[in-house]
C-alpha cells in the first residue's frame, strides 16, 4: 500500500506538472486575449492562434496603424523535419488566414500582397488595412475554438461527400493551391499505410527524431516559460493517460516514438472518417505553400462551424523531403502520387471526422511576444 508520505509525493508532483490546470497558465492567456483591444493590433491576436508545424510559431509581425508585415522567425524551426522549410511557410499562410479574417470581421478590407520584397525573404507578405464594412464573419468566431484533434473520430459517422463539396468551394477562391479528398476505402487504406510507414520511417531516421522531439514540452514550468511546443495534454490519449504521463517521469525520445507510431497506426489513421491532401502545382513554390496554409486553415475553421475536427499528419511529406535531402529513392512520393491528379504535387496531408472529445488548446506566446520592435 503507498503510505501517505507516497501519496502526498504523488499529489504534489500531480499538482506541480499540471494534472488539474489543464489550458490553464500564461502559455494559454493568448486563446481568452484573442478578442481583447482594438486596431490592427487585435489582428495579431487572431493569427497567433492559426495551425503551424509542430507548434512552433514560426513568426513575427510589424504592425501600424495602416498595414501588417509578416515575418518568417528563421530560428524557430524543426531542422532534419523540414529542411526546405515547406511547414514553417504553410504554418504562415495558416497565420495571414486567420489576420485576413479577423481584419474583415473588424471592418478593415486588407489588401495582401506574397513576398512583396525578393530581396528580404524573411518578409512573407504585407497587408494594406483599408476601410471597409464590418462583417459578421462565422469564420472569426471559428478562431478561439479551432484545436487539433487527435483523440479518436467517431467510426459511425461520415462525412458526407455533400460536407466535403462545402468545404471544398468554400476555399476556391485561394489561387494557388486546392485540396484531394480521399474517402473512399482503398484510396484511404492507401494513405492510411503510407502515413503509417512514414512516421516508422521517421522514428528510425535519428536526426528527424531528435529535431522532432526538441520540441516536446513535458515540464509544466517549461510550458509555461516557453508558451510552444507539443504537449501530453494535445496528443490524443485517454486523460487517464494524460495525467499518468505527466505524474511519472518523462518518456525517452524513442518511448515517445513508439508511443507515436501506435497512435498514428491504431487511432489517427484508423478512424479518419477522410483524408484530405493540399496540393499545389508546385510544391516547392514558397508562394503556394503560403496560398496552402491558408486553404488549410479556412478549411479547418469551417470544419468547426459544422461539428468537424481535423488533424495534420505530415509524415509522408516530411519523409518526401527527407528522402530528397538524403538522395534515397522518391518512395513516399511516388505512393502518394499514385492517388492524386498528376498536374500537382502534395503540400500536407491531414485527417478529418466527427471528434469524440472535444480537443484541447496549444500552448501561446502572446501578441505582445511576436512583435517586431
Amino acid at each position: 500500500m503507498v503510505g501517505l508520505s507516497g501519496l502526498g509525493v504523488v499529489g504534489w508532483r500531480a499538482n506541480s506538472q499540471g494534472v488539474f490546470a489543464v489550458g490553464q497558465g500564461p502559455a494559454y492567456a493568448a486563446w481568452d486575449a484573442w478578442d481583447l483591444g482594438s486596431g490592427p493590433q487585435l489582428l495579431v491576436r487572431a493569427a497567433i492562434l492559426a495551425a503551424n508545424p509542430h507548434n512552433t510559431q514560426p513568426w513575427r509581425f510589424a504592425v501600424s496603424s495602416s498595414a501588417i508585415e509578416v515575418y518568417i522567425d528563421l530560428a524557430r524551426n524543426t531542422g532534419a523535419v523540414d529542411p526546405f522549410r515547406r511547414e514553417q511557410h504553410i504554418g504562415l499562410g495558416c497565420a495571414l488566414e486567420n489576420l485576413l479574417i479577423a481584419a474583415q470581421a473588424k471592418g478593415f478590407e486588407p489588401r495582401l500582397t506574397i513576398l512583396p520584397t525578393p530581396s528580404d525573404p524573411t518578409l512573407i507578405a504585407h497587408v494594406d488595412l483599408g476601410s471597409g464594412l464590418a462583417s459578421s464573419e462565422a469564420l472569426y468566431g471559428a478562431i478561439p475554438r479551432r484545436h487539433t484533434s487527435r483523440a479518436p473520430f467517431d467510426t459511425s459517422r461520415a462525412v458526407s461527400q455533400d460536407t466535403l463539396a462545402a468545404l471544398d468551394s468554400a476555399v476556391a477562391d485561394i489561387a494557388g493551391a486546392q485540396v484531394v479528398w480521399i474517402s473512399s476505402d482503398a484510396p484511404k487504406r492507401q494513405v492510411g499505410q503510407l502515413i503509417v510507414e512514414g512516421a516508422q520511417a521517421f522514428a528510425a531516421d535519428t536526426q528527424q527524431s531528435s529535431d522532432s522531439f526538441r520540441w516536446s514540452r513535458d515540464n509544466w514550468s517549461d510550458i509555461q516559460r516557453f508558451k510552444d511546443g507539443m504537449t501530453l495534454d494535445c496528443s490524443g490519449v485517454s486523460p487517464l493517460v494524460i495525467a499518468l504521463g505527466k505524474i511519472l517521469p518523462p518518456e525517452s525520445r524513442r518511448q515517445n516514438d513508439e508511443s507515436w507510431i501506435q497512435l498514428t497506426r491504431d487511432q489517427y489513421v484508423k478512424t479518419a472518417a477522410a483524408f484530405g491532401v493540399v496540393v499545389a502545382g508546385n510544391a516547392t513554390d514558397d508562394v503556394q505553400r503560403i496560398q496552402g496554409g491558408r486553404l488549410y486553415q479556412r478549411l479547418h475553421l469551417l470544419a468547426v462551424t459544422k461539428g468537424l475536427g481535423m488533424q495534420p499528419l505530415n509524415q509522408i511529406t516530411e519523409r518526401i523531403d527527407r528522402e530528397k535531402v538524403l538522395g534515397l529513392p522518391a518512395r513516399f512520393e511516388a505512393g502518394i502520387s499514385d492517388l492524386l491528379p498528376s498536374n500537382v504535387q502534395p503540400l500536407m496531408t491531414f485527417r478529418i471526422g466527427y471528434p469524440t472529445v472535444e480537443p484541447p488548446p496549444s500552448p501561446r506566446r502572446p501578441a505582445e511576444e511576436v512583435l517586431v520592435k
